[in-house]
């Protein structure tokens, strides 16, 4: 009896010390380890586990230090596999996205009969006299012919039907349409606009950029309940390609949609929406009163940069360029307004303390937006002048020379011409690019701007080679929002069937580490964000990725098969395929 005692006694005295550790051990609610962690830091640093309390990350770093460390409600065996921060894209119409799943979807349309059988598809289910919407078409794979409005009138004869085009710089309307517009052969275009007419000068059924305006200021808008259905199916894609945080889209009507989604914690992603840049500032400033008085939390939803147009696309030959296309000798693009206007509202617009990201493709129109970049330097020079005290001048220069105080933005800054590289790094510029762009203008680019213009076209890596700040996103609805096809293209520079070999102008590869980047901390940085998301390190919010495949190593074709093992949002696993 006395020898079992004993051991017993030894025993306990043995374990001991586990006992005293289990009972030391921090608890937290969530442990990933044995895995591969891109911090996505500006050193490409890898770790191999992540703890997460909360809403933050607690550790980075080895598994059995984390593992010794911490005590979490969940713990998940990673397996090997690679986390990365969760994507942000810097460049979404969000609630487009949802709305396009809701109306005509025309994308992949490779013929005119294959749209006409889609659209006739939704006349049967629509009320006469009820509007049809949708977008996606692309005439460029209809032997470049622009549709007409007969090829409307005889599927939807009773029906109104507007149609974007995939890029959303012209649309297609059938004679119903331009009735109820009432734009006739004697409507004259609109500024920074067309509506193309036939032999005879009558409508011919297409309208381009600010012409839209005449047909779209006639559909009624959407409702709040058709808004909130169509976020709530795009919150759901944007949970299965590991988007975490949107930026864009014009969505200030949506606002209190995106609110309501919020107060119901439905609003798995993080949303800076972008407020219109016509608007007048003083609309615009109580705009930003009337959602400060909502008291949201900012790291949820905010109102970000003041989004403006500075011209339209090249597929439709809308973007302004400073000589004319190389396929259309006679046509230099649309500009939205004249560049002293322009000028003058960026100067405004940014003395009231606002960011601006201005579309703009054409070289001519990255231009002007660099101009207008410039002058606002240059009008904060005026300023500090006039600011004399008695203890001499103020020191605004701290304000001027600090080109991080605004971070302004070129929305796609598609075609720049060689010397305007440089001015976006002296004049801080950040390049939100959206690389699926590339490799799906590539059929005809080369013939639009030749072969030298060309070189100066997608050219994120040439960017980069200038210090450049480039964030990236996806411009869906207009291309996909598929985060593995944005990652594909910025490293490829190759279509979805992986021509041509070696991708087309190769130059602007970039490695895969540094476009994970520019999905993560540029795109944080493009909204002043970088502090508290877009890399994975103890602070930041737990916002991250489980992929299925190590995206570092794989061969490029693989990574269009790639997909979230887990999606983590706010550090509560979201999305977990089955």
């Amino acid at each position: 009896m006395f020898k079992k005692l004993i051991a017993i006694l030894f025993v306990l005295i043995i374990g001991l010390p586990n006992f005293a550790l289990a009972q030391t051990k921090q608890k937290v609610s969530l442990l990933l380890f044995n895995g591969k962690i891109f911090t996505a830091d500006e050193k490409f640093s890898t770790a191999e586990a992540v703890a997460i309390d909360g809403e933050k990350i607690v550790a980075v770093g080895k598994t059995a230090d984390l593992m010794a460390k911490y005590q979490a409600s969940r713990e998940i065996d990673l397996q090997g596999k690679l986390v990365t921060p969760g994507f942000n894209d810097a460049h979404i119409h969000f609630a487009g996205v949802g709305l396009a799943l809701l109306q005509v979807d025309l994308n992949g349309s490779n013929t005119l009969e294959e749209a006409r059988r889609r659209i006739a598809a939704k006349v049967k289910e629509t009320p006469k006299g009820q509007w049809i919407v949708g977008r996606g078409w692309d005439h460029t794979l209809w032997n470049n012919r622009l549709p007409t409005k007969q090829d409307l009138d005889d599927i939807a004869p009773e029906n109104p039907v507007f149609l974007q085009r995939v890029d959303g710089h012209i649309a297609w309307a059938n004679s119903k349409a331009f009735e109820l517009a009432k734009i006739t052969k004697s409507t004259p275009n609109p500024e920074g606009g067309e509506i193309v007419r036939d032999a005879n000068g009558e409508t011919a059924g297409v309208v381009k950029e600010t012409a839209q305006g005449l047909i779209d200021r006639i559909i009624p808008p959407p409702s709040p309940e058709m808004i909130y259905k169509g976020l709530l199916l795009a919150l759901d894609e944007a949970k299965k390609f590991g988007l975490t945080s949107v930026q864009g889209g014009e969505d200030a009507a949506a606002m209190p949609v995106y609110a309501r989604l919020l107060s119901e914690n439905k609003l798995s992603a993080r949303v800076a929406i972008w407020q219109d840049f016509d608007k007048s500032v003083a609309d615009l400033k109580k705009e930003r009163e009337d959602f400060n008085s909502l008291k949201l939390n900012p790291s949820h939803l905010k109102f970000s940069m003041l989004k403006g147009y500075l011209d339209g696309s090249l597929g439709s030959r809308t973007a302004a360029m400073l000589a004319p296309y190389s396929d259309d000798p006679a046509n230099s693009g649309i500009p939205r307004r004249s560049e002293e206007e322009m000028i003058k509202m960026i100067v405004e617009r940014d003395a009231a303390g606002f960011q601006m990201g201005l579309h703009a493709i054409g070289d001519k129109s990255n231009r002007i937006a660099l101009d207008g970049f410039t002058q606002t330097q240059s009008y904060a020079v005026i300023q500090q002048q006039w600011n004399k005290t008695e203890k001499g001048l103020v020191d605004s220069w701290k304000v001027i020379q600090d080109k991080d105080s605004r971070r302004h933005r070129i929305e796609h800054a598609q075609v720049v011409a060689p010397s305007d590289f440089k001015r976006f790094a002296e004049l801080g510029v950040i390049a939100s690019m959206q690389p699926t762009h590339a490799i799906s203008d590539k059929r005809w680019a080369g013939e639009r701007l030749g072969e030298y213009r060309v070189l100066g076209a997608y050219a994120w890596h040439l960017f980069e080679s200038y210090g450049v700040h480039v964030a990236f996103g996806t411009d869906a609805p207009v291309e996909l929002l598929n985060t593995y096809q944005t990652l594909y293209a910025a490293v490829s520079r190759q279509d979805l069937e992986g021509n041509p070999a070696g991708g087309w102008q190769p130059q602007e590869k970039l490695p895969m580490a540094q476009a994970i980047r520019n999905y993560t901390y540029e795109s944080a940085y493009a909204e002043f964000a970088e502090k508290e998301k877009g890399t994975i390190a103890v602070g930041m919010f737990a916002d991250l990725v489980v992929h299925s495949k190590d995206l570092l190593t794989i061969p490029h074709k693989e990574i269009l098969t790639t997909e979230p093992v887990f999606t983590i949002f706010n550090g509560k696993v979201i999305y977990e395929k089955k």
